[in-house]
């Protein structure tokens, strides 16, 4: 056990040879009862010898395949609205003294799913190698997180998920130097919809002084425009009605939430995950560009983000709903004769969904700020699990977890040690300096 004084209370830790860790620290009040609905509201009881020993519960979600794969710990994870906690990994030894350079990662999930407890997000071998301290969380998801709620209530807000985002943010900033991090160095760090999030968050003046640099992954920021907002709005209180018509909003479970989320998603059809019911909400609040940015930017895509989204010719979309789907992202729209197999699916998911939007979002955030771009494309194509490049699949590279590749019947060789030793040095390197040693695009291969 490990003990640090903060001017919120004595926080306890566990100690290990190279790291200590502190989970599960309340940053935010609990959005429950009265709070449901509203922003995230800073954390202000007294922690009296708070013992952060385990995770807090998981915001609510709908299951989720990808989690039990990229987990190596089977673990059943307590699902709660009493979900605004974070988590700390520092080196061994930290001082509060120390000022290191600070990451904070922001999971993605298409603002359904996710949360700061997985394995994958897990950065123990990270921290036991480098001078740098990590911060995880949880923030609420789907309807609970970013549906337009004040459409329904105007007393109610939106873009909870936003909220509880930049609560943590803050948090990090008021009291992470009393775990030895140093509150003027903090990278925002996010995969998918965590990498939207950021480019959100990146947008709102009250983050600007809370964000120092900024690695995203996979991931160029679409919003929800206001008008679709309301609509999708009106369309949950229409499902609610019509299921659960006698229970107030404040009472429903978090299981008629997750019902009506369902019924909405079949409103809509099958996406394979391509677009999002839930995401942020583009308001007057948000400024259009990143001219006021000043922080330096790591881009990284994955070489196939697609595959992950079309395994197989018998998980392909219908050629027809997968217009339908391009068409309400914003999208050029596919010819039938371009989208009739598997392999091409996933290649145009790949260019129009990932590499497209990240090329863009590359050349607009270089004209105002230092931006360095990379591509992941290790690949084992011995094994049927990892036979490409795709979406999510560098993120355990980043952080040293490669046992959960192992856990699939990989047999790990010195050089996949390398690529990932290769990406968590850059990473520390930014961390700590906002350069990297190379000016063109890099390959993580």
């Amino acid at each position: 056990m490990i003990r640090v004084e903060t001017e919120l209370g004595d926080i306890l830790g566990e100690s290990h040879p190279h790291y200590d860790v502190f989970k599960g620290i309340p940053y935010a009040i609990p959005p429950v009862g009265d709070l449901r609905f509203q922003a995230a509201r800073p954390y202000s009881k007294r922690l009296d010898e708070f013992k952060a020993t385990q995770f807090g519960a998981v915001p609510i979600q709908p299951p989720n395949s990808l989690e039990s794969f990229f987990n190596v710990t089977p673990t059943h994870y307590t699902q709660s609205e009493d979900c605004l906690t974070l988590n700390i990994w520092r080196p061994h030894g930290t001082t509060d003294s120390d000022r290191l350079p600070v990451i904070v990662y922001v999971y993605g999930g298409s603002f359904v799913n996710g949360h700061s407890a997985l394995d994958m997000y897990n950065p123990e071998h990270f921290v036991a190698q480098h001078r740098v301290i990590v911060v995880t969380f949880n923030y609420r998801l789907g309807a609970l997180g970013f549906l337009n709620w004040s459409e329904i209530n105007p007393a109610w807000d939106y873009n909870l998920g936003l909220s509880d985002q930049q609560c943590a943010f803050q948090w990090v900033h008021d009291h992470i130097s009393f775990f030895g991090g140093n509150p003027h160095c903090v990278t925002a760090m996010g995969q998918s919809a965590g990498a939207m999030s950021i480019q959100a968050l990146l947008c709102h003046p009250k983050t600007h002084n809370l964000i120092h640099r900024a690695v995203l992954l996979s991931g160029a920021l679409q919003w929800m425009t206001y008008d679709t907002s309301t609509l999708k709005a009106q369309e949950f209180e229409t499902l609610k009605q019509t299921h659960f018509p006698s229970i107030p909003w404040t009472a429903l479970s978090p299981n008629h939430i997750l019902t009506l989320m369902a019924h909405q998603q079949v409103m809509y059809g099958k996406s394979k995950g391509l677009e999002f019911l839930y995401a942020p909400i583009k308001t007057s609040q948000f400024t259009n560009h990143f001219a006021h940015l000043r922080l330096p930017v790591l881009i990284v895509q994955t070489e196939a983000e697609g595959d992950i989204y079309i395994k197989s010719e018998k998980h392909t979309l219908d050629p027809q709903q997968f217009q339908k789907v391009a068409e309400r992202n914003g999208l050029d729209v596919p010819h039938r004769s371009q989208i009739q197999t598997a392999s091409q699916q996933r290649d145009w998911i790949t260019t129009h969904y990932f590499h497209r939007p990240i090329a863009t979002l590359s050349k607009a955030l270089s004209t105002y700020t230092d931006t360095w771009c990379a591509t992941f494309a290790w690949s084992r194509p011995d094994h049927r699990d990892y036979a490409s490049s795709y979406h999510i699949l560098d993120v355990p590279f980043w952080f040293g977890q490669l046992e959960i590749l192992a856990a699939h019947g990989l047999r790990l060789r010195a050089h996949d040690y390398n690529v990932s030793q290769d990406m968590m040095q850059d990473l520390t390197t930014f961390a700590q300096t906002g350069c990297l040693p190379w000016d063109a695009h890099k390959i993580y291969q």
